[in-house]
């Protein structure tokens, strides 16, 4: 009679199951806690269709995948984004401000995304409180 080991197997969908287990867990580990200003916003999850997202911190730094990054770096990597979007896939970017980063900053933000040709981004916000100012 003919046996079949199913051991290897399983040993290897149970290492895949924790290969994605652990990765899966990583992309939550890159993103900047931001104290986000609390506005009515849209219902959808913009977060995982955003090609770039783009912290600015309450010091007026800005952070690219939880690195401090330079304005300029943002504007090389949006660039390049640009350059690389298609009609079906085009280039949109979440900017997730701390709610008392200085405005000049998300101003000056604006201005090189659109510069480099950035044509839509969304601004990240979380639901208000029901009493609070």
């Amino acid at each position: 009679m003919l046996s079949v080991d199913l051991t290897p197997m399983i040993d290897v969908v149970f290492q895949l199951i924790i290969f994605f287990m652990f990765t899966s867990q990583f992309g939550d580990l890159r993103r900047t806690e931001v104290d986000l200003p609390r506005e009515q916003g849209e219902e959808e999850t913009v977060q995982q269709q955003a090609a770039m997202i783009i912290d600015v911190t309450r010091e007026g730094t800005y952070r690219f995948e939880s690195q401090e990054t330079s304005l300029l770096e943002v504007e090389r990597i949006a660039s390049a984004g640009v350059m690389n979007q298609s009609e079906s896939t085009p280039f949109d970017v979440l900017i997730r401000p701390d709610r008392n980063a200085p405005v000049a900053h998300l101003d000056r933000l604006l201005l090189r995304l659109s510069n480099v040709g950035v044509q839509k981004w969304k601004l990240a916000t979380v639901e208000p409180d029901g009493g609070a100012p």
